[in-house]
């Protein structure tokens, strides 16, 4: 699964140094949810991937598209994720559900790409979301209530996919 690959990823350098982990629970909990990311949507086949699942810090993995912007992972001073922007970069397959988890996420962004399945009702979680875009995908199924949890929430476009229904009165945009 998606889930462990990320965790042997993960560990396998402090296994192989017999090294104690030196970072905290947070940033191994975020490190995490983004190598899961990555695995269950084919990150090998992203079109900008090359700095992901390198040793370095999570935050610096990002990369400059043709058109000049930055895609990828963006973090606060305390190295907490606050932007995913994976948009038109090749992204296919399911959203895992511990991409609810990455709390402190207020842009997310996976616009023009192949993504299927639903929308995993864990996003709600995301409190602090004010952007959040998924058009031009393969997604299916109802908005999620949850998603009415995002009271934060300024834009929001699923336009393009394969929902059924309307968009929950709750969701008050």
């Amino acid at each position: 699964t998606s889930q462990f690959r990320a965790f042997n990823d993960i560990l396998y350098p402090y296994c192989m140094q017999q090294d104690e982990i030196k970072l905290n629970s947070t940033y191994l909990v975020d490190q995490y949810i983004l190598e899961t990311l990555y695995f269950a949507t084919n990150g090998d086949r992203w079109d900008l991937n090359d700095k992901w699942l390198t040793s370095d810090n999570y935050c610096t993995w990002n990369s400059r598209d043709s058109q000049g912007f930055d895609l990828g992972v963006s973090c606060n001073t305390d190295d907490e994720v606050t932007m995913l922007d994976i948009w038109a970069n090749n992204v296919e397959g399911m959203l895992p559900r511990e991409l609810g988890d990455l709390r402190k996420l207020s842009y997310l962004d996976f616009g023009d790409n192949s993504l299927h399945g639903t929308i995993v009702s864990e996003i709600g979680n995301l409190r602090k979301l004010s952007y959040l875009d998924f058009r031009d995908n393969s997604l299916h199924g109802t908005i999620a209530l949850e998603i009415a949890q995002l009271t934060d929430l300024e834009y929001l476009d699923f336009s393009y996919n394969e929902l059924t229904g309307s968009i929950p009165s709750e969701i008050g945009l």
